[in-house]
């Protein structure tokens, strides 16, 4: 058996804080939707969104029918979108204040989602601050985006809320948001 050195002690105590910090996914805050809000493939049914252990956000969506890139592709008007609606200010209402961060997965052609991290500043079109990742999963009908705490400006905590909205419609009738009424959950970041 080898002695230890210093130096390998100090290496150690700085790999356990770094799994520390970075491996322990935190708790997943869920949000469900059971009735059939605006019908169609893009009616919201879950949410859930959690801090994996890569230290990125992770948020699962998953909607009443399977969901494909051409799914949200329109043959006239805006595009169809998924979207965490984000509050940094934990305070902020969300039934009187418009999110500051939207995280959409749009379509960029028919075989192709497309995910982004937007800042909403004003009446101003929002921004694009960053990339985030969108897979599908198995069935279909889930899609799981990624993307990194600094494109929110690493507030300890945020609220969030999702929405849907279909292809080619511009009416509230057609978007479909979760929790219902206006409302969001909290979510400590750190």
């Amino acid at each position: 058996m080898r002695p230890l050195t210093l130096a390998a002690i100090a290496g150690a105590a700085s790999a356990l804080v770094v799994s520390a910090a970075f491996g322990a996914a935190s708790k997943t805050s869920v949000v469900s939707d059971p009735g059939d809000d605006v019908g169609g493939p893009l009616d919201l049914t879950r949410a859930s969104l959690q801090r994996a252990s890569d230290g990125r956000l992770r948020a699962v969506v998953t909607f009443a029918e399977k969901v494909t890139p051409k799914t949200l592709l329109a043959r006239s008007g805006p595009p169809g979108s998924a979207c965490l609606r984000i509050w940094t200010d934990p305070d902020a209402d969300p039934a009187a204040t418009a999110p500051d961060r939207l995280v959409c997965v749009t379509a960029r052609a028919d075989d192709e989602l497309r995910g982004g991290v937007y800042e909403q500043t004003g009446a101003a079109l929002p921004r694009r601050r960053a990339d985030a990742s969108v897979k599908r999963n198995a069935s279909g009908r889930s899609v799981v985006i990624r993307f990194t705490q600094s494109s929110l400006g690493r507030p300890q905590r945020i609220r969030f809320a999702v929405e849907s909205t279909r292809p080619g419609c511009e009416r509230t009738s057609c978007i479909d948001t979760v929790p219902d009424k206006g409302t969001a959950r909290t979510f400590r970041l750190r």
